[in-house]
């Protein structure tokens, strides 16, 4: 009796491992599963004006045999979403062999329809793998957004809003005379070859909850912070008098270029960052600013000739790593004739002189945070007043960006209080007056243990 319990045994062990490596070296075993290079497939927010996008995963056979995909399908019969298997485009796919510790890849198109809607729209469906008879999945995730797609070469006067993004894959002017207003929450992405031209006048009226954004259309998170995705903007000797406020430009070739004729240029609560050439240059013209985060170009953060300038709670930081940066980072060119005022700020960065100039006549630097060799101090020596020289002004995290002062730094109460009294509200909308003395630069510290 036990001889025959015994060969059951094994026949039924027999028989199992033939129904899981058949004699065609094929995987039929009811428990295996594929495995995948993702669990979900993100696509990050795409605007609806750029057309379809791609992205691809693998599937992973670990199995020492091969192993067949009965079916590669969506969930959704009218889904956003396009395949590709093998370099073949079907919408459904049937028994797709992958060799033996071999993978595929899969490439996902999406189909970025116009929704007309002014909120992001979330696209998800599930691509499903029948393996063996049993499924498996992986989830499709997009954001879509419409846009406002500017074609127009030139245009006249317009009214922007914050509702839905606006779009410029090319160059465009505005006419003299007409001006450009962008409401607060107002969104700008930029193509490649897109800028903006400004013959007249523009005006962005942001507000510290809804600031108003300038930078490039690849939302992608590997375009982030990368430099010279747009050309920037550029204002003309025909405009008079623009004005910024609460606003981010960045990731382009420049920032602001101000080329105008003895015209103004106001700026205030504005980040600008990431600039293959300058962040702001101005030429012929007057900048009045004040709470600026000027961070890393490839030339000057801030560039001024033969133009006035009064600069007040800035912090000015440079430490361009993608080539090799020749100039300082702050820089006033032809200024003999002109009167400049900075107080209360912060320049700083990799080079041991970053505030350089051609003449001290007429420029007044008060309870400013220097980078400057011992050199230059002596040679400029009579327009400083109150000022920190060479002293690390201690950022919370420069390699993640944040360029507010820790409660090491040297600029805390340090800066001048009529200054402070005049700018009461820092880049965060903190308060410079809740204490008896200012900081330097654009962030007011703030101790967040108390």
């Amino acid at each position: 009796m036990r001889n025959i319990l015994y060969l059951l045994c094994c026949l039924s062990f027999v028989l199992t491992i033939f129904s899981c490596d058949n004699e065609d070296g094929l995987n039929t075993d009811p428990n295996f599963r594929v495995s995948f290079s993702v669990d979900t497939l993100k696509f990050d927010t795409l605007l609806t004006a750029l057309g379809s996008t791609t992205q691809q995963f693998k599937v992973y056979n670990k199995s020492s045999k091969k192993v067949n995909l009965q079916e590669i399908y969506l969930q959704d019969e009218n889904s956003p979403y396009r395949l590709n298997v093998n370099g073949t485009a079907e919408e459904r796919f049937a028994n797709v062999e992958i060799g033996a510790n071999d993978s595929l890849f899969v490439f996902v198109e999406v189909d970025l329809r116009p929704k007309d809607s002014d909120e992001a729209i979330l696209l998800e469906d599930m691509l499903v793998f029948n393996v063996n008879n049993n499924l498996q999945g992986i989830i499709l995730s997009t954001w879509s957004q419409d846009v406002v797609l500017i074609e127009e070469d030139i245009v006249s006067s317009q009214n922007w809003t914050g509702k839905r993004p606006y779009l410029l894959n090319k160059q465009i002017s505005v006419l003299e005379n007409a001006e450009l207003i962008l409401e607060e929450g107002t969104t700008v992405y930029f193509g490649k070859n897109g800028g903006i031209d400004i013959e007249g006048n523009i005006k962005a009226a942001g507000t510290f909850e809804k600031p108003i954004y300038f930078g490039s259309s690849r939302l992608e998170e590997l375009y982030e912070n990368v430099p010279g995705q747009w050309n920037g903007i550029h204002i003309h000797e025909s405009s008079k008098s623009n004005q910024l406020s609460h606003f981010i430009l960045e990731d382009g070739i420049n920032g602001i270029h101000c080329t105008g004729n003895n015209g103004e240029l106001q700026l205030e609560y504005g980040v600008i960052r990431n600039f293959t050439e300058n962040g702001i240059a101005i030429s012929n013209a007057s900048l009045q600013a004040h709470d600026l985060l000027l961070v890393n170009c490839g030339d000057e953060c801030l560039k001024i000739e033969n133009g006035n300038l009064n600069l007040f709670h800035s912090t000015i930081y440079n430490a361009w790593n993608f080539d090799i940066r020749t100039v300082p980072n702050v820089q006033l060119v032809n200024s003999s004739t002109h009167t400049s005022n900075i107080a209360n700020c912060i320049v700083w960065g990799t080079h041991s002189n970053e505030f350089i100039i051609d003449n001290i006549s007429g420029l007044k630097i008060e309870n400013t945070l220097l980078k400057l060799s011992r050199t230059l101090q002596d040679e400029y020596a009579s327009i400083f007043s109150d000022c920190i020289f060479n002293e690390n002004p201690d950022f919370t995290s420069i390699e993640e960006r944040n360029y507010t002062l820790s409660e090491t730094s040297p600029c805390i109460n340090t800066g001048k209080l009529e200054i402070g009294t005049e700018y009461p509200k820092d880049l965060l909308n903190n308060s410079r007056t809740a204490d008896s003395t200012p900081d330097m630069g654009a962030f007011e510290f703030k101790d967040t243990e108390k």
